[in-house]
């Protein structure tokens, strides 16, 4: 027969267990009110992280192999540092696609936490995962085009689909639209740079259609429709958006995603 301390502490991490699969915004809130501070320290941003990881390797097997370091300390090693694609400072939050690794780092998770919330981490994570399943199902687009702007939009869009369809729990209208102003925040316009991410329209247009579609096939990230299919059947229709860039990317994305749907 268990003990009263032992049967306790059981109970009091099988809740923090439920807490962490559930872990989002006010369920996170209301379940770390309860706990014990030491089981409460999921509550933070760090847990949120880690429940959202677990969610999204639970709905997406393709996902299940990438090591997720959070919180990652500046200098944490990853095979992208070799190649000068990642920093891995202060402010990480990338996913390197040699050796299949996503880096967060405390500072990073912290103001995004103070300025966006726990929706905000949670979006961030789909992000980074969304990536991890572009690479394994056909490899980025950035490869063949002079931008990366496809491969953020489409994992944002992926993000969507992962904030409606991994969680446990239906989120608030509230919710998913903070999860969309987190990434209309970090949108820019920097459409001469190869690493432009898209406008904060164009990002919150990719979440918003991914989150409504509930569906990875509206991404163009199944099995049976891609961006790497799109690109070598459609080079043209790539090459013409990308010469008339900005103009036509906003105003597609701007008219119900028209340009996701298009390619």
């Amino acid at each position: 027969m268990r003990s009263a301390a032992t049967s306790g502490s059981r109970t009091s991490w099988r809740r923090k267990a439920i807490c962490l699969i559930r872990g989002l915004a006010s369920i996170v809130v209301t379940c770390g009110a309860s706990l014990s501070p030491v089981v409460a320290q999921t509550t933070s941003a760090v847990g949120v992280a880690r429940a959202s990881e677990y969610l999204i390797k639970n709905y997406d097997p393709l996902v299940r192999g990438v090591a997720v370091v959070v919180p990652a300390p500046p200098g944490t090693q990853s095979a992208c540092a070799k190649e000068n694609k990642s920093q891995n400072g202060d402010w990480e939050a990338y996913y390197c696609r040699f050796d299949r690794k996503i880096l967060i780092s405390q500072r990073n998770l912290d103001l995004i936490e103070r300025q966006f919330g726990y929706e905000a981490i949670a979006t961030l994570v789909a992000h980074e995962m969304a990536h991890a399943r572009q690479h394994a199902l056909t490899g980025f687009l950035s490869d063949a085009a002079w931008t990366a702007v496809f491969d953020e939009l489409q994992a944002d869009c992926i993000a969507g689909v992962y904030m409606r369809r991994a969680t446990p729990v239906e989120l608030s209208p509230g919710m998913a639209e903070r999860s969309k102003q987190f990434l209309q925040a970090i949108g820019d316009y920097s459409f001469q740079e190869r690493n432009w991410h898209g406008t904060p329209q164009m990002r919150g247009a990719a979440f918003d259609h991914g989150y409504a579609k509930g569906n990875l096939s509206a991404c163009l990230a199944s099995g049976e429709v891609n961006w790497k299919r799109v690109l070598d059947s459609t080079p043209s229709t790539v090459d013409g958006v990308i010469e008339h860039a900005p103009e036509i990317l906003d105003n597609l994305l701007n008219k119900s995603l028209k340009f996701l749907n298009s390619l």
